[in-house]
């Protein structure tokens, strides 16, 4: 009787209490050497190929390559985070070919490329001077084998979610910001040791401002390094909703950005004392985006080979976004730009579950998209719109994505 009942109450059970979520992490050092540092640029400040910062020689800390990958019975989602402005379309392409190539055992489909916008790192996609073939070469060749790394590293975890707030200011004038943070903390299934940290907020890592000659993380260091220390495992930082998000403060320096950084790690380990499991499996959906690009611009920079996306014959962008879902209250969305807040957050409302993770700059690098009823009317400021495909673009994906995931 009692082994008809243990089998009775394992039947009842849902499926998903026993299917072990498993996930698998890895960091690589990209600061260019001295050699690459010859031919390479910073990017992130001033308009197109002007005043562009390249040859620098100085590191204040070492940017990084972080990868995750996760993976539930025949479903895998991965994430290759690089510490800089923005990622383009032909050096991602290149980075999913080298991955086909060297194994099939991580699924280039659901691979996500993503940058943290630090102001302070190279410039990847060609605007402000690119990088050079070197340079090039070795972060394709380390991206690929890092998520690999993961891949085979990876192993059974608890999940648990938090969520928590910093202060964020809209730097548009807006009285509306997305100062949340949601943080995945996943550890080990067995021991309960920490293993990594997943950490998604939305604020441009703009402390250093463009008169900075030293590479850097920015704030993000400071918010990593602190929590690994205090925490344990690995910390990925990814952007979110960071189109017009800033931390406000007059004060450019090293320094601030270290006290900023380490304000957040410790609003976030804070958070993780009221924590909730996250449990259930994971599916991954594509959303697929086109649009045209009207930004002249844009256009211009890309027929001169001087930018890196790719454009069909009829100027149209063209991306996969990916939603997420690990069970009923967790769900996380890859958005391919800065997306502005009255965009971004009815996009993140929309999304199932409590927790939401808004991943920005993932899987192309497409500038500002801005809802259209603002595009242009903020007075004395035009920087998102400079730096924006279309109009249009906007209103476009929140449409696409709005329907797809209802």
């Amino acid at each position: 009787m009692k082994t008809l009942s243990f089998i009775f109450v394992f039947l009842c059970i849902p499926q998903f209490a026993f299917a072990a979520l498993k996930i698998g992490v890895w960091k690589e050092n990209i600061t260019p050497t001295l050699s690459e540092r010859s031919t390479s640029c910073m990017g992130g400040y001033g308009l197109p190929l002007t005043n562009p910062r390249c040859g620098i020689t100085d590191a204040h800390d070492y940017l990084s390559l972080r990868a995750l990958f996760m993976a539930n019975n025949d479903t895998q989602f991965s994430l290759l985070v690089f510490d800089t402005t923005g990622v383009g379309d032909a050096l991602i392409n290149d980075i999913r070919q080298r991955v086909s190539m060297l194994t099939n055992k991580v699924d280039v489909d659901n691979l996500v490329i993503a940058a943290t916008h630090t102001h302070a790192g190279l410039d990847y996609q060609g605007i402000w001077g690119s990088i050079g073939s070197e340079y090039r070469s070795r972060i394709v060749d380390t991206a690929a084998r890092a998520i690999i790394q993961a891949q085979s590293t990876a192993q059974g975890v608890k999940i648990f979610a938090a969520q928590t707030h910093v202060p964020v200011s809209n730097r548009r004038g807006w009285g509306i910001v997305d100062d949340s943070v949601t943080t995945l903390f996943f550890d080990n299934r067995k021991t309960d040791q920490p293993i990594a940290t997943l950490v998604n907020l939305s604020a441009h890592p703009t402390i250093l401002d463009g008169n900075n000659t030293q590479y850097s993380s920015d704030y993000i260091d400071s918010l990593r390094t602190n929590i690994e220390r205090k925490r344990g495992g690995m910390v990925i930082f990814v952007n979110g909703i960071l189109g017009d998000a800033q931390f406000s403060t007059t004060e450019r320096t090293i320094e601030k950005a270290n006290e900023i950084g380490k304000l957040v790690a410790n609003t976030i380990l804070e958070s993780e004392k009221a924590k909730q499991r996250v449990m259930g499996t994971l599916n991954v959906s594509t959303i697929t985006f086109t649009h045209p690009v009207s930004n002249n611009a844009i256009l211009q920079l890309q027929q001169s080979g001087a930018l890196d996306i790719n454009l069909d014959d009829k100027n149209q962008i063209s991306v996969d976004l990916k939603y997420v879902q690990i069970g009923r209250y967790t769900s996380l969305l890859t958005f391919p730009g800065e997306a502005l807040t009255r965009l971004g957050l009815p996009i993140k409302y929309n999304m199932r579950g409590k927790y939401h993770l808004f991943i920005g700059l993932a899987n192309a690098s497409y500038g500002y998209f801005i809802p259209s009823d603002e595009f242009g009317q903020i007075p004395g400021r035009n920087t998102e719109e400079r730096f924006s495909m279309d109009k249009y673009a906007g209103d476009e994906i929140k449409r696409v994505i709005d329907s797809s995931i209802k």
